[in-house]
């Protein structure tokens, strides 16, 4: 397949093409703020430059793993929440519609209040925040624009190799090295998911010619702290602490963090639809040294 991957920059996008590259497809992809050799600059917002990538590279797949996924910052600013998490990627799916290419679209299971998790993909979503309704938007939209061929992947809790190492596993190693108490929500649910365990199932999905929501996620769901706990562990097995004592990690109920945006506490998600058709062993957090350095 010729597969091209929006935001291959990122946490998610740059593991989606490496794993495109590792099976032999023809892919390439782009970046608008962070170059990484590669990769193709590019901002969505000039759809001339969009459409005369479509037109050169002629992809299979378009892959969407871009957006503005800082929380609090969407709540502060909903209009550029909304023009990078909904309205440009539905324009990318309309130009790919045009040109008969199929689309994928990272959302969240953000896009649930929290108060009923687990979710499964047929749960009504009911966002909270500026983020996860930009997010929910982008999805009816995007299904809308194209006749409901689009693959829709939900994520929640995604870790792994970065280059901005800006996700919980690096935020918790340099906090427990520098020794400061590091404050982690005691009630906050989710899947802690490695990059690469979701670029696998993806690309299953893609070859399958899969559409419509797919929960992808590690099975095993914790909290944020449970999490942050699960991370020192890996480090200090690995080495990674530089002979930082004893972890100061804090566990604060959510309503005591003051975040700018409400959280939905349970947003963890059910894989049972994508276990019956591509089984997945998922590493945990604890398998921190080789994820973080493959």
């Amino acid at each position: 397949m010729r597969i091209l991957v929006i935001g291959a920059s990122g946490l998610v996008g740059s593991h989606v093409l490496a794993e495109c590259i590792a099976r032999g497809h023809t892919a390439i992809g782009t970046f608008r703020n962070y170059p990484m050799p590669g990769l193709v600059q590019m901002d969505l917002a000039d759809d001339y430059a969009v459409c005369a990538l479509l037109d050169t590279f002629k992809p299979d797949w378009v892959v969407h793993a871009a957006g503005w996924t800082w929380v609090d910052g969407c709540e502060k600013d909903p209009d550029r929440a909304y023009r990078e998490n909904c309205e440009q990627p539905t324009r990318l799916a309309e130009h790919c519609k045009k040109r008969h290419t199929r689309f994928a679209y990272f959302s969240t299971t953000y896009v649930f209040d929290g108060t009923a998790g687990p979710y499964s993909e047929d749960d009504k979503p009911n966002p909270i925040n500026i983020y996860a309704k930009s997010k929910w938007k982008a999805e009816l939209n995007i299904q809308s624009a194209l006749e409901g061929s689009a693959l829709i992947p939900r994520v929640i809790c995604v870790w792994g190799k970065e280059t901005q190492q800006k996700n919980f596993a690096y935020q918790t190693i340099k906090a427990l090295r520098d020794q400061r108490p590091f404050l982690v929500p005691s009630d906050q649910i989710g899947n802690p998911t490695w990059a690469g365990d979701i670029a696998i199932w993806l690309l299953a999905l893609m070859q399958m010619g899969k559409s419509g929501v797919w929960n992808i996620g590690n099975s095993k769901s914790m909290t944020r702290a449970e999490w942050a706990q699960s991370i020192y562990m890996g480090a200090k097995h690995a080495n990674m602490l530089n002979g930082s004592k004893e972890p100061k990690i804090c566990p604060v109920g959510t309503l005591n963090l003051n975040q700018t945006a409400p959280r939905p506490l349970n947003s963890s998600l059910r894989i049972d639809k994508i276990l019956t058709l591509h089984p997945k062993y998922c590493r945990a957090p604890h398998e921190i040294s080789d994820l973080l350095h493959e």
